[in-house]
């Protein structure tokens, strides 16, 4: 794809810092527009996915999923094993640019007494497209339309110079954007349908499985299943993903567009599979790597670029 690395291309002029300001009923004095979305795919913009393609199953295949005819992604774990990934839910939040002060060497509460308002909120003059917004959590469902643009909606923020964004995992309350009917998984063996979860209380879901055994030729004879969430561990906190080049909206530049990215192809990384069910501390590095894989996939000035999969 050809449009990857263009998207933190230099689009910013420098100039004073402008700081808007909250009127008493909470609006944005001369709002600019920000267009946040999020992508996710298997590698960062210039990286190439690792290889990690799934081993062929037997016809006799026992357990598992059936990975010969279900959409999945398969990624690698700390051992070199292929794990196909057939469902992952993940619940975003906190979505709000930075004030390249507030990411100077000053400490975090004095920079935000300098500049309390140049800041964007969730909810806070958030505008709905495509049916999400910001002024609720959003679930996003990793499986499907991998490498698309996904709007998540549009908030107004005060002028100023930013050089970053806020964003978080967290626990889904109630209600959510993009919140999946839960469906249960049938009772094939191996399984036909995994299981859509049940996103409220939980910061991820996975439906993964890997081949546990093969026969002379190679083939896989057996496969296990790796069906985990985040297990009740503490929210990751709010990861600053830093931006190539400071953003700058004031009287003139008054739109622009954010992509947030999310990376599956490393969230296995330094972890082992066969351990994720009953070791704490294997699942504590899965939602480490999760966190891990956000990053700016896309900034610069002007609407959303279009969907570029494909």
């Amino acid at each position: 794809m050809t449009f990857k690395d263009s998207f933190c291309a230099g689009v910013f002029a420098a100039g004073v810092l402008c700081l808007g300001a909250c009127n008493q009923d909470n609006s944005i004095e001369d709002g600019l527009t920000v267009h946040l979305a999020e992508l996710h795919a298997s590698a960062r913009p210039g990286e190439e996915p690792a290889e990690a393609n799934v081993t062929p199953s037997s016809p006799l295949i026992e357990g598992g999923y059936d990975q010969a005819n279900l959409e999945k992604h398969p990624i690698r774990d700390v051992n070199g094993r292929s794990i196909a990934l057939y469902r992952a839910y993940l619940v975003l939040d906190g979505l709000e640019l930075v004030p390249c002060l507030g990411l100077a060497t000053l400490p975090r509460i004095l920079s935000d007494a300098l500049v309390p308002t140049a800041r964007a909120h969730a909810g806070h003059g958030s505008e709905p497209v495509g049916g999400r917004a910001l002024d609720r959590p959003n679930v996003i469902d990793i499986v499907t339309q991998e490498e698309f643009v996904l709007p998540l909606g549009d908030q107004a923020i005060a002028p100023g110079r930013y050089c970053g964004v806020r964003a978080a995992l967290v626990r889904l309350a109630s209600e959510a954007y993009g919140m999946p009917d839960p469906v249960p998984a049938s009772a094939d063996d191996p399984t036909t349908v995994p299981e859509i979860p049940e996103m409220a209380g939980r910061i991820f879901s996975i439906h993964a499985d890997y081949c546990a055994q093969t026969d002379g030729s190679g083939l896989c004879t057996r496969r296990v299943k790796v069906d985990v969430d985040d297990g009740g561990l503490p929210e990751p906190a709010p990861v600053t993903l830093e931006f190539d080049q400071a953003l700058e909206l004031n009287g003139t530049l008054r739109e622009a567009y954010l992509i947030v990215g999310i990376v599956h192809g490393e969230w296995m990384q330094n972890v082992d599979a066969t351990l994720l069910d009953s070791d704490v501390g294997e699942l504590q590095k899965l939602l480490d790597n999760i966190a891990a894989s956000l990053h700016v996939y896309g900034a610069g000035l002007g609407e959303l670029p279009p969907n570029i999969a494909g």
